[in-house]
């Protein structure tokens, strides 16, 4: 059920029914299979969208073909809300699975925000955390490709609640563009951390084996 999906998104907790049943009102369902395009970066800005099962990436591309990840989208989270203050959308937008969204159309949901304005203080914090996460993905891209991925693996361990071991849901040449580098370098970097002793790999699992090293490389 529509309402019900809305309530369970962390930027809507704590909304009215009223709220939400507004909120529903204009929320349009949309299933996609998994590799769909969503919107293309420089796409007319229209609408966003709240995921409610899938996953999907969020991308900028490059004009030499290369494309870096910009974020992951976890279910309950909105994306593409940008289009509220553009003409136009910054990045890209594609599923990685089946995924099922709500589409919110930019001018509906203006119209909203007039009527409820604790809708536009939510979306207004929620832009605010994502330009803090923006902030970090570009100190990140300045970085060596060593120090990224080191940085990925830590921060992955500790995701999943450990200090030693992670397992990476995504495809690797999903994270060589979540790292804004190609599948080729990734690859080697992984067999130099492997060689090393900084890590060991078994499938999508790593296991840290020289955690210091590790956070000294991510500090780089």
């Amino acid at each position: 059920m529509t309402v019900d999906d809305l309530r369970r998104a962390p930027l809507l907790a704590g909304l009215t029914d009223e709220q939400l049943d507004a909120l529903a009102a204009i929320a349009q369902p949309v299933l996609l299979p998994g590799a769909a395009t969503i919107f293309r970066q420089g796409d007319p800005a229209e609408a966003f969208y709240l995921l409610a099962e899938g996953s999907v990436k969020v991308f900028k591309a490059f004009r030499d073909g290369r494309t870096a990840t910009i974020r992951h989208v976890r279910t309950g989270e909105t994306f593409g809300e940008s289009v509220l203050f553009n003409d136009s959308y910054p990045a890209g937008a594609q599923t990685m699975e089946e995924s099922r969204l709500y589409r919110l159309r930019s001018d509906d949901f203006r119209r909203l925000m007039l009527a409820e304005p604790e809708l536009g203080l939510r979306i207004i914090a929620a832009m605010a955390h994502l330009l803090v996460m923006l902030n970090q993905r570009v100190e990140e891209l300045l970085l060596p490709v060593p120090a990224r991925l080191a940085r990925f693996l830590l921060d992955l361990c500790s995701e999943q609640g450990s200090s030693t071991q992670c397992h990476l849901a995504i495809a690797k040449q999903e994270l060589a563009a979540r790292l804004g580098t190609v599948p080729e370098t990734l690859s080697r970097t992984l067999n130099r951390f492997v060689r090393g002793g900084l890590i060991a790999v078994d499938g999508n699992t790593f296991e840290v084996l020289n955690r210091p090293a590790l956070e000294r490389l991510a500090q780089q």
